[in-house]
Protein backbone atom coordinates (compact mmCIF):
# COMPACT_ATOMS: atom_id res chain seq x y z
CA UNK A 1 0.00 0.00 0.00
CA UNK A 2 2.59 2.15 0.51
CA UNK A 3 4.49 1.70 -2.68
CA UNK A 4 1.01 1.96 -4.28
CA UNK A 5 1.03 5.55 -2.61
CA UNK A 6 4.50 6.41 -2.94
CA UNK A 7 3.90 6.08 -6.76
CA UNK A 8 0.65 8.02 -7.09
CA UNK A 9 2.88 10.40 -5.23
CA UNK A 10 5.17 10.69 -7.21
CA UNK A 11 3.56 10.30 -10.44
CA UNK A 12 1.38 13.60 -9.13
CA UNK A 13 4.52 15.54 -8.91
CA UNK A 14 6.07 14.74 -11.95
CA UNK A 15 2.97 15.72 -13.91
CA UNK A 16 2.67 19.41 -12.20
CA UNK A 17 3.15 22.09 -14.60
CA UNK A 18 6.19 23.77 -12.69
CA UNK A 19 7.66 20.33 -12.51
CA UNK A 20 7.43 20.40 -16.49
CA UNK A 21 8.72 23.58 -16.47
CA UNK A 22 11.89 22.62 -14.42
CA UNK A 23 12.69 19.33 -16.88
CA UNK A 24 12.66 21.71 -19.75
CA UNK A 25 15.28 24.49 -17.33
CA UNK A 26 12.26 27.35 -17.39
CA UNK A 27 11.69 29.18 -14.28
CA UNK A 28 8.74 29.80 -12.89
CA UNK A 29 8.51 33.47 -14.50
CA UNK A 30 8.32 31.75 -18.12
CA UNK A 31 5.38 30.19 -19.89
CA UNK A 32 5.63 27.14 -21.90
CA UNK A 33 3.77 27.49 -25.10
CA UNK A 34 2.75 24.24 -27.11
CA UNK A 35 4.03 25.33 -30.61
CA UNK A 36 3.08 21.80 -32.25
CA UNK A 37 -0.95 22.18 -31.24
CA UNK A 38 -0.65 25.34 -32.13
CA UNK A 39 1.33 24.51 -35.54
CA UNK A 40 -1.48 22.14 -36.69
CA UNK A 41 -4.30 24.93 -35.69
CA UNK A 42 -2.63 27.32 -38.00
CA UNK A 43 -2.01 24.84 -40.90
CA UNK A 44 -5.84 23.83 -40.68
CA UNK A 45 -6.77 27.48 -40.50
CA UNK A 46 -4.64 27.55 -43.23
CA UNK A 47 -5.62 24.68 -45.70
CA UNK A 48 -9.73 25.14 -44.96
CA UNK A 49 -9.44 29.20 -45.95
CA UNK A 50 -7.39 28.25 -49.16
CA UNK A 51 -10.22 25.64 -49.88
CA UNK A 52 -13.21 28.08 -49.34
CA UNK A 53 -11.48 30.77 -51.21
CA UNK A 54 -10.52 28.14 -53.69
CA UNK A 55 -14.12 27.20 -54.01
CA UNK A 56 -15.14 31.10 -54.52
CA UNK A 57 -13.15 32.28 -56.95
CA UNK A 58 -13.53 28.84 -59.02
CA UNK A 59 -17.74 29.37 -59.36
CA UNK A 60 -16.29 33.33 -60.61
CA UNK A 61 -17.86 34.63 -56.82
CA UNK A 62 -21.15 33.37 -57.95
CA UNK A 63 -24.19 34.82 -55.83
CA UNK A 64 -24.82 30.70 -54.96
CA UNK A 65 -21.52 30.73 -53.64
CA UNK A 66 -21.59 33.58 -51.38
CA UNK A 67 -25.05 32.45 -49.99
CA UNK A 68 -23.06 29.19 -49.62
CA UNK A 69 -20.27 31.05 -47.94
CA UNK A 70 -22.51 33.09 -45.78
CA UNK A 71 -24.31 30.21 -44.39
CA UNK A 72 -21.00 27.93 -43.59
CA UNK A 73 -18.84 28.86 -40.64
CA UNK A 74 -16.21 27.14 -41.34
CA UNK A 75 -13.57 30.08 -41.65
CA UNK A 76 -15.58 33.09 -40.13
CA UNK A 77 -13.67 32.27 -36.97
CA UNK A 78 -10.29 32.79 -38.26
CA UNK A 79 -10.58 36.33 -37.98
CA UNK A 80 -7.09 38.37 -38.31
CA UNK A 81 -5.11 35.06 -37.59
CA UNK A 82 -4.73 34.72 -40.80
CA UNK A 83 -3.13 36.82 -43.44
CA UNK A 84 -5.16 36.89 -46.04
CA UNK A 85 -2.95 37.96 -48.92
CA UNK A 86 -1.52 34.31 -48.36
CA UNK A 87 -4.94 32.50 -48.50
CA UNK A 88 -5.54 34.41 -52.53
CA UNK A 89 -2.41 33.86 -52.96
CA UNK A 90 -2.34 29.87 -52.66
CA UNK A 91 -5.91 29.57 -53.65
CA UNK A 92 -5.37 31.16 -56.95
CA UNK A 93 -2.56 28.17 -57.79
CA UNK A 94 -5.52 25.44 -57.60
CA UNK A 95 -7.63 28.06 -59.42
CA UNK A 96 -5.65 28.51 -62.51
CA UNK A 97 -5.23 24.67 -62.32
CA UNK A 98 -8.82 24.45 -62.80
CA UNK A 99 -9.06 26.92 -65.51
CA UNK A 100 -6.46 24.95 -67.27
CA UNK A 101 -8.03 21.84 -66.97
CA UNK A 102 -11.74 22.62 -68.03
CA UNK A 103 -10.27 23.98 -71.14
CA UNK A 104 -8.96 21.12 -71.99
CA UNK A 105 -11.61 18.70 -71.09
CA UNK A 106 -13.77 20.68 -73.30
CA UNK A 107 -11.73 19.84 -76.45
CA UNK A 108 -10.82 16.25 -75.31
CA UNK A 109 -14.12 15.00 -73.52
CA UNK A 110 -17.68 14.00 -74.44
CA UNK A 111 -19.97 16.87 -73.76
CA UNK A 112 -21.67 15.26 -70.96
CA UNK A 113 -18.40 14.86 -68.69
CA UNK A 114 -16.41 18.13 -70.17
CA UNK A 115 -16.07 20.97 -68.09
CA UNK A 116 -14.91 22.41 -64.43
CA UNK A 117 -14.19 20.12 -61.74
CA UNK A 118 -14.12 22.26 -59.10
CA UNK A 119 -15.13 20.15 -55.90
CA UNK A 120 -12.15 17.29 -56.78
CA UNK A 121 -9.67 19.49 -57.81
CA UNK A 122 -10.13 21.68 -54.62
CA UNK A 123 -10.54 18.61 -52.43
CA UNK A 124 -7.21 17.33 -54.06
CA UNK A 125 -5.32 20.34 -53.63
CA UNK A 126 -7.00 20.86 -49.83
CA UNK A 127 -4.90 17.02 -49.41
CA UNK A 128 -1.88 18.29 -51.82
CA UNK A 129 1.30 17.96 -50.33
CA UNK A 130 2.08 21.47 -52.19
CA UNK A 131 -0.30 23.20 -50.13
CA UNK A 132 0.76 21.71 -46.87
CA UNK A 133 4.39 23.04 -48.02
CA UNK A 134 2.85 26.31 -48.51
CA UNK A 135 1.21 25.96 -45.37
CA UNK A 136 4.54 25.07 -43.17
CA UNK A 137 6.87 27.14 -44.57
CA UNK A 138 4.17 30.29 -44.18
CA UNK A 139 4.05 29.16 -40.36
CA UNK A 140 7.77 28.81 -40.18
CA UNK A 141 8.43 32.15 -41.98
CA UNK A 142 5.82 34.76 -40.75
CA UNK A 143 3.55 32.77 -37.47
CA UNK A 144 5.40 30.59 -35.20
CA UNK A 145 6.92 32.28 -32.17
CA UNK A 146 9.51 31.10 -29.59
CA UNK A 147 8.31 28.39 -27.05
CA UNK A 148 8.99 30.08 -24.36
CA UNK A 149 7.93 33.51 -23.21
CA UNK A 150 9.45 35.20 -20.81
CA UNK A 151 7.09 37.25 -18.29
CA UNK A 152 8.90 39.96 -16.05
CA UNK A 153 6.71 42.49 -13.73
CA UNK A 154 7.74 44.98 -16.20
CA UNK A 155 6.67 43.11 -19.63
CA UNK A 156 3.47 42.66 -17.71
CA UNK A 157 2.77 46.41 -17.12
CA UNK A 158 3.29 47.69 -20.94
Amino acid sequence: MKKLTLLMLCTTLLSCSSTQKIKKGLTENDIYVDRNFEKKEFLSMFKTSVFVKSMQYAFNNSPEIKKLLREDMSVATFGESIDFDDVNAAATIIVAKIKRDSALNIERLPEDVAGKKVFKNCLDFYNSKQLNDIAKKLYKEKYSKPDVMHITPDSLSK
